[in-house]
């Protein structure tokens, strides 16, 4: 039994293959770069049941010229702020709603984020905030003060017992003056009370200076913040997106930077140094007296037993009044936040992260690496519908997905964020559900809910998921809206949801031959997303053969009259996505849908993507659906893609033209005559041509030293000089080729490794010719003697011996094109005086290489080349020569 395989479109014929039995299907032929194919399941298509199809046919030559032209994308509505929506496709332009919703939105955030922070400062600072309404500041200033001011009066009495005292001093001096007045040889005993050891005095002093330092840090890192705030919000010109990335991304590398953490630990400075100060209060007392000791210990752990205690209630219950900094950030260590995208700095490198759920994933070139831009708009989108709690704002941030470009590369920090949970329900809030009467849904906002539709698809593009079951059924009722546009969105979704149903897949096609008959009117943005959603059906169909043949005779002509709709729209993303499509229904080629994301590229390919298909049309139009009318839209198509065709074709002209000098340095510029060279290789020309064609070409490499000339020049040279007749060799050496091939040798050696081995390989072409010529001439030639003296009095062999003495080349580049040609002239003029020096250098090149392949090819050339030289110093015949290479 026959494999029915996609790639049976490539061979275009009369004869079908047998339709294969309903219970085999073919492989998924979808490829995407650095794509992850995973199996899919699909056993639960979201395909309407019972759903039917026709497709209408229209001939388009017959109809009102014109008639359903795409429309051009209009001007931008000019009250975005008033709710009124942009333009279909234009949801994340320059100035779409979701911008100015954005800067409104970061404002004031900011705002309160920015004022919250200085106020913080302020108190840190003791500076009079006469904008707060109950003066929390004075309270700050009159802890402040009394802290510094106990702080200070404590430091200077425990400084003072850490030096040496001069009442001190005093006091032993008067102790024995008493004692010499009473001859007495001790001196009387002085009451005292409990005294501070030396250890003890250290350590008062270290915890109390060490609290000064804590508070005068305070006040410096303070002043450094107050200064990044006052940076952090600048006037900044420009459109809303502009304004909003340049937002975005001074918000994120403030997050990277741990701004706010470091703000927020300013406070826990303070509290440090009240600690250390009271630690130092209670080391002073310990040994003066106990009992106030305890009491002053006990009442420094109550405090600092009521600080810690609070701090773990507000990390217990987020909701209780004792919020702390260091609770909110130990919650964002113990349980993250899965919706926080992570910030530019990250997301933007290049390099690849694996796959958190490998079955989630099929294909997406775009999951791992997001350009800057990319990744800050969404970051921009995700702040927005995760830190907003306006639901009108949320739908607009999901809403604005929908209009992000087909190349997004930055729709897994989206993800990431959550963003496709909050669009299904978003979708889900379009429809009121009636419980009353057997669960009926309704519709209330039919354009929101296209919006959440392809937004889903953006997001879900290239991966696994699948429209939700529990809410197909009100996706089934948008299919069903009268708005055209809504409705095609909910074909396109539930299409993507539904491999397994081939009527999901034709529904499409129905809309745009309804589109191009006239019935209906969809805008732009619909119809591309039809189109794209047609050709991942086609790439990642699991049919029959019989149905996708079937579809590929319905598909055909609708894309035909779809590229004959846009024929005055050359620049129309409709016409990109038409012909993409168009090729991989009819050539049935492993298309890489990765890189056919860009619109750049789809443009780029154009050409050669029509040429493709349209030619597949042209071999068998039956096979297709294609006759008649629909056969002179595939010949004026064809005749729009003349001028890359005719480059191809004329290129005998061409030749002709740059033979007779009409084309050369001087008459064109030098970028344009490397082009024409390059156009010309291989070259296609009759045996009296080629050694005009070969003058020319010394000619042109002796007046030039552009670089792209001299290479196409040079591998023009090697083609022609192959096996070529005598004439050609005459002409190569009248004209002074050998210098000119010569000469750029050595200057590959400066400029192009491949111009030196293109050169060598020419000089070899050369010698192969000119001994295949001697030894199948049976009279004399004494044409060949003077091409082979030529070459031997020229400086190609120097050339040749230094090239290999001097850099690394590929042995069996050596053995397999050069050596070989070598060989044969060494047998015709074994007395030259240059084999002494060839194998020499030869010899020390293969013992570089040792091993490699053509190693041993190498020697029995080389043993061949010493043979010949040492046995035989005189000419030999043509008769005498012998060998295999050139049979």
């Amino acid at each position: 039994m026959s494999e029915f395989r996609r790639s049976s479109f490539k061979s275009p014929g009369p004869s079908r293959a047998p339709t294969p039995v309903a219970s085999r299907y073919k492989q998924p032929r979808f490829a995407y770069q650095d794509s992850l194919e995973v199996p899919v399941s699909r056993s639960h298509s979201r395909a309407r049941p019972g759903r039917t199809v026709e497709i209408p046919f229209t001939d388009p030559i017959n109809r009102q010229a014109n008639l359903n032209k795409v429309p051009p994308t209009g001007p931008l509505p000019k009250s975005e702020k008033d709710g009124i929506r942009d333009g279909s496709g234009e949801e994340t332009s320059e100035n779409a709603r979701v911008w100015h919703i954005y800067n409104d939105e970061a404002h004031r955030a900011d705002t309160l984020m920015t004022d919250g922070w200085s106020r913080s400062i302020d108190v840190l600072l003791g500076e009079e905030d006469k904008s707060s309404r109950y003066q929390p500041t004075e309270l700050f200033q009159v802890f402040t003060g009394l802290f510094s001011a106990v702080l200070t009066t404590f430091i200077i009495q425990s400084y003072q017992l850490m030096l040496p005292a001069a009442a001190d001093t005093t006091n032993v001096l008067l102790v024995n003056l008493i004692a010499l007045q009473f001859n007495s040889t001790e001196p009387p005993s002085i009451p005292s009370g409990p005294q501070s050891t030396n250890v003890q005095i250290h350590w008062v002093n270290g915890l109390w200076f060490s609290a000064l330092a804590c508070s005068l840090s305070t006040a410096l890192i303070s002043m450094l913040a107050k200064q990044w705030l006052q940076a952090y919000l600048p006037n900044v010109s420009g459109s809303p997106r502009h304004r909003a990335r340049q937002r975005q991304a001074r918000f994120m590398n403030l997050e990277a930077w741990l701004v706010p953490e470091i703000i927020n630990a300013l406070p826990l400075l303070l509290h440090v140094a009240l600690l250390l100060f009271f630690a130092g209060l209670v080391v002073l007392l310990w040994s003066v007296d106990l009992a106030i000791s305890l009491a002053t210990w006990i009442i420094v752990l109550f405090a600092y037993t009521f600080y810690f205690a609070s701090i773990g209630v507000a990390l217990l219950n987020p909701a209780c009044p004792y919020q702390h900094p260091i609770a909110d950030r130990l919650r964002l260590w113990l349980s993250p936040d899965p919706k926080s995208p992570p910030p530019p700095i990250f997301v933007s490198n290049h390099k690849k992260q694996p796959f958190e759920d490998p079955g989630k994933y099929i294909y997406d070139a775009r999951a791992s690496v997001a350009t800057f831009e990319d990744a800050i708009d969404a970051t921009a989108l995700a702040w927005l519908f995760n830190k907003s709690t306006d639901q009108a704002v949320v739908s607009a941030a999901l809403q604005a997905i929908a209009g992000l470009p087909r190349d997004f590369s930055a729709l897994r920090i989206l993800r990431d964020a959550g963003a496709l949970p909050l669009i299904e329900h978003g979708f889900q809030n379009c429809y009121h559900k009636d419980t009353t009467v057997d669960l009926q849904w309704h519709l209330v906002d039919a354009e929101s809910a296209e919006l959440y539709c392809r937004a889903w698809m953006r997001l879900t593009r290239g991966t696994a998921e699948q429209w939700p079951f529990d809410i197909v059924e009100p996706l089934w009722m948008l299919q069903d809206d009268t708005h055209p546009d809504a409705a095609a969105i909910a074909s396109c979704a539930v299409a993507l949801s539904s491999f397994d149903s081939h009527m999901s897949q034709w529904e499409l096609l129905a809309y745009l031959a309804r589109c191009t008959a006239g019935e209906t009117q969809l805008s732009e943005t619909t119809q591309c997303c039809i189109l794209d959603s047609i050709s991942e059906c086609l790439v990642r169909w699991e049919m029959p053969l019989v149905v996708i043949e079937d579809t590929a005779v319905r598909a055909v002509p609708v894309l035909l009259r779809m590229l004959h709709l846009t024929e005055d729209l050359p620049n129309s993303k409709v016409r990109s996505a038409a012909a993409l499509a168009l090729y991989i229904v009819t050539c049935g080629e492993a298309v890489d849908l990765g890189l056919y994301m860009s619109e750049e590229k789809r443009r780029r390919e154009y050409c050669e993507l029509m040429i493709e298909a349209l030619s597949a049309i042209v071999a068998t139009p039956a096979r297709f659906g294609v006759h008649d009318a629909l056969l002179d839209i595939v010949g004026a198509e064809l005749a729009r893609l003349a001028t890359p065709i005719v480059a191809q074709s004329e290129r005998s002209s061409l030749s002709a033209l740059y033979a007779a000098g009409r084309i050369a340095q001087g008459n064109v510029p030098d970028s344009v005559l490397a082009d024409v060279l390059h156009l010309l290789f291989p070259p296609a020309l009759t045996q009296p041509q080629q050694s005009v064609f070969v003058t020319t070409l010394i000619e042109t490499l002796e007046t030039s030293s552009h670089p792209d000339i001299t290479n196409w020049a040079v591998r023009l040279l090697e083609v022609l000089l192959s096996r070529c007749s005598l004439a050609v060799l005459q002409a190569f050496v009248e004209s002074n080729g050998i210098n000119a091939v010569v000469r750029a040798a050595r200057a590959g050696a400066v400029d192009s490794r491949r111009l030196q081995i293109d050169s060598l390989r020419t000089m070899c072409a050369f010698i192969a010719s000119t001994t295949r010529e001697y030894k199948t001439t049976p009279t004399s030639h004494p044409t060949l003697d003077i091409h082979i003296e030529a070459l031997l009095q020229s400086d190609f062999f120097d050339t040749l011996c230094s090239i290999v003495a001097s850099r690394r080349w590929w042995l069996f580049e050596v053995s397999g094109h050069w050596l070989p040609a070598i060989v044969e002239l060494c047998r015709i003029r074994p007395d030259a005086k240059v084999w002494l020096n060839v194998l020499k250098t030869f010899k020390e090149f293969a013992e570089r290489n040792v091993g490699e392949d053509g190693y041993s090819e190498t020697l029995s050339h080389l043993e061949v080349i010493k043979k010949v030289s040492e046995e035989d110093s005189t000419p030999v015949s043509a008769v005498e020569v012998s060998g295999d290479y050139y049979k």
